[in-house]
């Protein structure tokens, strides 16, 4: 156990000496070979009774007149906390230098609904029995990380009165005290790290943030982060909602922020990378995976997988096509919907930030006619969708028209089950749409939707092209020929049907572990 803190400690870029102090000769020796320093502690403070504030006071007496050396800042780190970060030290000690503080130390918040006794009667701790998150926060210390002023130590006690509290993610807050804990720590510890790079703001959307999350709940058995460039506030955003760890760094210092983490793989979710940020991942010892890359770098990455770009030329480490379609586990459960024939219900949704408002241009086009041919609509928008009033006024233009409207909701899987027609940008969205069969019509949002090639009369889909060379009387034309057209609409959900999307998720998560256990 003692191997971890001490790598932990050593890492820290602003810790200047790591002493072990211990009564023990074999812990003393690997001690050092570990790399730490050893001060060898006296018989009278290493019984089991003994607190740790007087072995500090020692072992800060003894390192100050070894090494000639006054230390303004000691920090405490134990054994039995063997998930710490040198990350989470450095910000402990950094703490003191932005704030007047005696002590730093980390918690983990640990609010449950709890129980005591008093005079023999047990009585709840809590005053209002609530869901556990809307009780108070309740911040109990874990033993980590305990730092302090020379100036308070000299108090005899390493707890000051001005104390700021470090917390840490519950999954490395673990004080060891029994051997199911070791057990467990022992686990954690030698998890893989997987570290997600996304892109996501308001001119690319948010699919990369939804991809990268539904690959990360598939690979929970890895240490998961997520780095954003600060960006991408929308998929930083998204993540957290999640309850994800996301590290935020600089624009245009990605490698060196996942670099910074030591992973053992990072996922890139970025569109194009080039070669010399994939070449800094792999330099590192970095296992790179690329999803929809077409920039120099996929040449040098371990993986690329490509589902929208099938007109990329395969190979060893190259995969492309619609079977490495990752589909969320919300379209893969759901019952069959008895075709009709007809359109009754048309769904517009043009991902989560929909850049060019396409939403309000169609529901202005079709309102009428949906009116005079008792055709609902539902509407459904992303949490980047920045044309809400416009959206308001067009509903309320068409009031006698049957308009649903959902705001980045959970469940837009509800929504194409029960559509008989969607209109939709020329992205992901279009996949899905044709894993339910739902016929489509598709308007692309940028010149990089006009190259997935899958959104094509051969797969059920009318796409119209990109959404400024696309006339509005072409898209009102198109949207009726289909509805009004049942031998065409019929063979639009055929088409739809044709390909197997429901297990390339399987098959890219197959791949992903493979490569990190070569």
């Amino acid at each position: 156990m003692i191997y971890y803190s001490i790598k932990a400690a050593l890492s820290a870029k602003m810790v200047s000496r790591v002493v072990v102090s211990t009564d023990d000769e074999e812990i003393a020796l690997f001690a050092r070979r570990f790399g730490a320093e050893v001060l060898m502690r006296p018989k009278e403070l290493a019984d089991d009774v003994t607190t740790l504030d007087p072995v500090i006071i020692c072992a800060l007496e003894q390192a100050e007149n070894k090494w000639m050396q006054r230390y303004d800042v000691i920090v405490t780190v134990q054994p039995t906390s063997p998930l710490i970060t040198a990350r989470e030290i450095d910000e402990g000690l950094a703490a003191f230098e932005e704030e007047s503080l005696d002590t730093v130390l980390s918690v983990v918040d640990d609010r449950h609904l709890c129980w005591t006794v008093e005079h023999g009667q047990v009585k709840p701790t809590y005053g209002e029995r609530v869901n556990r998150q809307k009780l108070p926060a309740n911040l109990k210390e874990t033993g980590a990380i305990i730092a302090c002023t020379r100036d308070q130590l000299d108090r005899g006690t390493r707890i000051g009165r001005s104390v700021k509290l470090l917390e840490v993610p519950h999954d490395r807050s673990f004080d060891i005290d029994t051997f199911a804990d070791l057990a467990l720590c022992e686990i954690l510890l030698k998890r893989r790290r997987i570290v997600f790079a996304v892109v996501g703001y308001d001119k690319v959307g948010l699919g990369h943030a939804y991809r990268a999350l539904m690959l990360a709940h598939e690979l929970v058995q890895y240490d998961i982060h997520f780095v954003c460039e600060k960006r991408s506030d929308l998929a930083v955003e998204q993540i957290r909602s999640q309850h994800y760890t996301v590290h935020i760094c600089d624009d245009g210092r990605l490698a060196e922020a996942c670099i910074a983490l030591t992973p053992d793989m990072v996922i890139n979710d970025i569109l194009n990378t080039e070669a010399g940020y994939v070449s800094q991942l792999k330099e590192a010892g970095i296992r790179v995976v690329n999803f929809e890359d077409m920039g120099a770098g996929y040449v040098i990455a371990d993986l690329v997988i490509n589902a929208l770009y099938p007109h990329q030329l395969p190979s060893d480490h190259v995969l492309v096509g619609p079977k490495y379609f990752c589909l969320r586990d919300e379209f893969l459960y759901l019952p069959d919907r008895e075709y009709t024939g007809y359109v009754e219900r048309i769904l517009l949704t043009f991902g989560g930030v929909d850049e060019g408002n396409l939403t309000v241009r169609c529901l202005e086009l079709i309102g009428e006619y949906c009116g005079k041919h008792d055709i609902a609509i539902d509407v459904v928008t992303g949490p980047g969708f920045n044309y809400g009033q416009e959206l308001r006024d067009s509903v309320a233009k068409f009031a006698a028209v049957d308009i649903t409207v959902a705001m980045d909701t959970k469940r837009i899987s509800d929504f194409m089950c029960q559509a008989d027609l969607a209109i939709t940008s020329g992205g992901r969205t279009v996949l899905e749409l044709a894993a339910l069969r739902v016929p489509t019509v598709v308007i692309c949002q940028n010149r990089r939707e006009m190259t997935h090639t899958f959104a094509s009369s051969e797969n059920g889909v009318v796409n119209l092209g990109y959404r400024a060379d696309v006339k509005d009387d072409e898209i009102l034309s198109a949207v009726i020929n289909v509805i009004e057209d049942r031998g065409l609409l019929e063979i639009m959900r055929e088409k739809a049907g044709t390909q197997d999307l429901r297990t390339g998720k399987e098959r890219v998560i197959k791949k992903i572990t493979s490569l990190l256990q070569n």
